[in-house]
């Protein structure tokens, strides 16, 4: 494989403690400061969870104690500068337990 020259760089990461979410949106950190290609969502919490782009809709759902990576390079795509993350409890849950982080690579 070729090296382009580039380097891959990471973003702060954004973290929210179980204790801290209800069944409304709140912000999962800032928005993202660059382009970015690689995502990773990670749900260590003990209730599942959606996440959004824009606090309204409900875009990605993620079991508790779960998680996944977005790798949008593979195609050239990327989620913008400015991208803003989302995260709610689909579900009450009586004694939340645990984080919801994502963590984000960018070149």
């Amino acid at each position: 494989m070729a090296n382009s020259g580039n380097s891959i760089k990471d973003q702060a990461i954004r973290e929210i403690a179980a204790s801290s979410l209800t069944t409304a949106y709140q912000p999962l950190g800032g928005p993202m400061t660059t382009d970015s290609f690689r995502i990773w969502q990670t749900n260590a919490s003990n209730g599942d969870v959606y996440l959004s782009t824009d606090g309204v809709t409900d875009h990605k759902k993620m079991p508790a104690m779960s998680g996944r990576a977005l790798d949008e390079k593979t195609n050239d795509m990327f989620r913008a500068k400015g991208t803003q993350w989302y995260v709610r409890f689909a579900a009450t849950v009586a004694l939340p337990k645990g984080w919801v982080a994502l963590e984000v690579e960018y070149v």
